[in-house]
C-alpha cells in the first residue's frame, strides 16, 4: 500500500495523518487507545481498492502533538472534525475502533453534516462504574491493565513483538507490525488520569443521524444488552445495523478478519 503522510494544525494542536490517494470518497479511520494510524494498515489496503483512505494519529499518538494540559477524549472529535476540513473531505465515510469508536461517534452528534456513514468497532459501550460498588477484584484487574499498557512505552521492538505474539496469537504479522512501532509512540500520560469524559451511549445514540454499523463480538466490550438498547434508542429515519462476530475479543478485525470486512462490505454496498 503507497500512502502520503501529512498534517494539519487545529487549534496549534498538530494532527500527523496517513492517506492514500484522492480523487475516491474519503473513509476516515481512527485508531484505539495506545495504536496509531497505522494500525489499520490491513483494512486500509483492502479499502484502498475504491476509497481515498485517511488514518490519522490521535492526539498523543503517533506522530501527533503530545498530551496538553486539560487535555480530555472528547477532544478528539473536533481534532478530527478540523482535520476533515482542512483536507476538503466531502461526506467522509468514519470508522472507528475502540476509542477511536466514540470519537466517531462525537463527531456524528456533535457534527451530524460531516460524516456521511460511521462505523463502530466495539466502543465502550458499558455503563458508567461506581467506585462505591466495585470489588477488589474488578479494581485490580482495571490497574493490571493500565499498569500493562503504561509499560509498553519501556519494552523494546522485541520485547514487544514477542508479547504481541504471546497475547494475540490470532493477529497476522501485518498487524503485529505497525501495533509494535505505535507502542513506542503513544503519550504515556494517557494513563496519568483515564478518565472518560462525556454523555453515556445511552445520551448519544438517539442523536445519531447517520446510518450506522455497530461491530460487537463475542467477548469484546459491548453486551448484547447494550448493543439492543441502542436499536431501541435509535430514532433517525437512517438505518442502524449490529452485527456480533463470533470468535473474537476487543480487537474485531484483527482476530477475524474474513468476517468484519464481509459485514464492512455489506453495509457500505447498503448505502449505494
Amino acid at each position: 500500500m503507497k500512502y502520503a503522510e501529512g498534517e494539519v494544525s487545529v487549534n496549534r494542536i498538530k494532527i500527523h495523518y496517513y492517506r492514500t490517494g484522492l480523487g475516491k470518497t474519503p473513509f476516515v479511520l481512527l485508531h484505539g487507545a495506545t495504536d496509531n494510524g497505522l494500525c489499520w494498515t490491513p483494512v486500509a489496503e483492502w479499502l484502498s481498492e475504491n476509497y481515498d483512505v485517511i488514518m490519522p494519529d490521535a492526539q498523543g499518538h503517533g506522530k501527533s502533538d503530545r498530551l496538553t494540559p486539560g487535555f480530555k477524549f472528547s477532544d478528539h472529535a473536533w481534532q478530527i472534525a478540523g482535520l476533515i476540513n482542512q483536507l476538503n473531505l466531502k461526506k467522509p465515510l468514519i470508522m472507528g475502533h475502540s476509542m477511536g469508536a466514540g470519537t466517531a461517534v462525537n463527531i456524528a452528534v456533535s457534527y451530524p453534516d460531516l460524516p456521511k456513514a460511521i462505523i463502530l468497532e466495539d466502543p465502550a459501550w458499558r455503563e458508567p462504574v461506581d467506585p462505591s460498588r466495585e470489588t477488589h477484584d474488578t479494581i485490580r484487574q482495571r490497574q493490571e491493565m493500565l499498569k500493562t499498557m503504561a509499560g509498553f512505552a519501556q519494552m523494546s521492538r522485541d520485547e514487544l513483538m514477542a508479547e504481541g505474539r504471546k497475547s494475540n496469537p490470532k493477529w497476522s504479522e501485518s498487524e503485529l507490525k505497525p501495533w509494535v512501532e505505535s507502542k513506542s509512540q503513544f503519550d504515556p500520560n494517557l494513563f496519568k488520569n483515564l478518565v472518560f469524559d462525556g454523555p453515556t451511549y445511552k445520551e448519544q445514540v438517539p442523536f445519531i443521524k447517520c446510518p450506522t454499523l455497530l461491530i460487537t463480538s463475542e467477548s469484546g466490550i459491548v453486551e448484547p444488552a447494550a448493543a439492543n438498547l441502542a436499536q431501541q434508542l435509535w430514532k433517525s429515519t437512517y438505518p442502524f445495523r449490529c452485527v456480533k462476530i463470533m470468535g473474537a475479543g476487543h480487537n474485531i478485525r484483527r482476530e477475524q478478519f474474513a468476517e468484519f470486512k464481509n459485514s464492512v462490505t455489506k453495509f457500505l454496498e447498503s448505502l449505494g
